[in-house]
């Protein structure tokens, strides 16, 4: 921990460089959906199961309980409605559901049990079967932290950095996110638990008809107990979550490749072109930062100085006149400076994946995949603390050619092949605008008459 030129703590995490072929050997995560609705299938297939054994269609027009009304009716209607709607509803709890199924059948599977019904033995069965289930699941994330544990310790590069206070409070968050969470899971297993012992005592005793043919205490202690379940899956979640963050997170910034991967680049990829650097537009001879307030006397406010200001056209290191003058190798030679490219325009991509590098800080894995950070003077930080982490991602989904616009037609100079200097495509330059980079196959340049 030290303290950075702007009075700020920063913390000093080491730098881990994976090789791609390191990078995308590592074990890529299970769908979470899969994982969830195979679970909410057990716990379909158990109710189902559990129906049939008791021949539950011989009584579906009987009392929902004989004689007077016991603490175990309760209990055992709260888990006929909780075991009804996970059916009905499973499917959308997602990671969730890895957790609640074995919770919710081993509800129904004690009160079963204490009041010798016959399909007792199918809920536990249903339960041991989703508990397998979990601990499989389970073992999945814990294997791939191993596995990013490993390939830490043998990609540190004998490199520290500082990490900027907005990239922690943006771990910090997101971990925040999660414990806010569940008091309120826990407030509303509390409340409804409080309703269902509290109406209980009135409802004791008395017949079917009696209490009108429902009971309340039953409908509370479902929602008690689903809410309950709930808190202990997000429970589960954030201690994970945060073991992982603490084992390996909180102490690494991470060069990762542009392949596919735990995280990736893709949709995190920030296009700055047609933008200079503030260093660069604080430099004497450039008007960058000159003509963006004359041209918004209001807009000191919009200024991102941790991105830079709009290239003027006319400005006399980085305008228009500049670089057209460029000599094809000259432009070569710069084409990965933002500034020479159009705000429409991607910028070069180079043809090595080992040259496109992501910074992540708090990478653990799956669990916890890592805030997008970004070089600042001597450190690394986040845009903002509101940044959220990255997830995997497909980069046929996520392309550069996402939203892209099309470049001009017309107006063109020359066509500069960029292939050679380890680029993926070639530059077109404009007499009236600045520079556009497409990834095609080989161009002839045409200049127009």
């Amino acid at each position: 921990m030290s303290i950075d030129e702007e009075g700020q703590v920063a913390l000093t995490s080491a730098i881990v460089r994976p090789s791609v072929e390191a990078w995308a050997a590592l074990p890529r995560r299970a769908h979470v959906r899969r994982e969830g609705t195979f679970a909410w299938l057990i716990g379909v297939l158990t109710t189902a199961g559990a129906f049939i054994v008791d021949r539950g269609w011989e009584t579906l027009d009987d009392p929902a309980w004989a004689g007077a009304y016991r603490a175990i009716d309760m209990f055992g209607m709260a888990s006929i409605l909780l075991a009804l709607s996970f059916s009905v509803v499973g499917f959308l709890l997602r990671r969730y559901a890895l957790v609640a199924a074995p919770l919710v059948l081993l509800a129904a599977a004690i009160p079963h049990t204490l009041d010798g019904y016959a399909s007792a033995v199918v809920w536990w069965l249903g339960a041991a079967a989703a508990a397998l289930w979990a601990v499989s699941a389970a073992a999945r994330p814990w294997h791939q932290l191993r596995a990013v544990c490993r390939l830490a310790q043998a990609s540190l590069t004998g490199r520290t950095t500082a990490v900027g206070p907005n990239a922690v409070r943006a771990g910090n968050r997101a971990l925040r996110r999660g414990l806010l969470r569940l008091p309120l899971f826990l407030a509303a297993a509390c409340g409804g638990w409080a309703l269902a012992f509290g109406v209980l005592p009135t409802e004791l005793g008395h017949t079917y008809e009696e209490l009108g043919e429902a009971s309340s205490s039953s409908f509370f202690a479902a929602a008690g107990t689903a809410a309950s379940i709930v808190a202990i899956a997000e429970a589960v979640s954030q201690v994970w979550r945060t073991y992982a963050y603490g084992r390996v997170g909180r102490s690494l910034v991470w060069e990762i490749p542009s392949g596919r991967g735990v995280a990736s680049w893709c949709p995190y990829a920030r296009n700055d072109a047609g933008q200079v650097p503030m260093e660069a537009a604080e430099a004497p001879g450039c008007n960058c930062l000159a003509e963006f307030r004359r041209a918004f006397p209001d807009g000191e406010n919009d200024l991102m100085w941790n991105e830079g200001v709009p290239a003027a056209d006319y400005c006399p290191i980085h305008g228009l006149d500049r670089i057209n003058e460029l000599t094809p190798t000259e432009f070569t030679a710069l084409a990965e400076e933002t500034w020479l490219w159009d705000a429409g325009s991607d910028l070069p991509e180079p043809a090595d994946p080992d040259a496109r590098r992501l910074l992540l800080y708090g990478l653990a894995g799956h669990t916890f995949a890592g805030i997008p950070v970004r070089k600042h003077g001597g450190r690394i930080d986040a845009d903002f603390p509101g940044v959220t982490p990255v997830r995997e991602a497909d980069p046929a989904i996520f392309g550069p050619w996402w939203d892209k616009p099309l470049r001009p037609e017309a107006g063109a100079q020359d066509i500069i092949d960029l292939r050679p200097a380890g680029y993926t495509g070639s530059a077109f330059r404009y007499r009236h605008g600045r520079a556009w980079f497409e990834t095609a196959p080989p161009f002839a340049a045409r200049p127009e008459p």
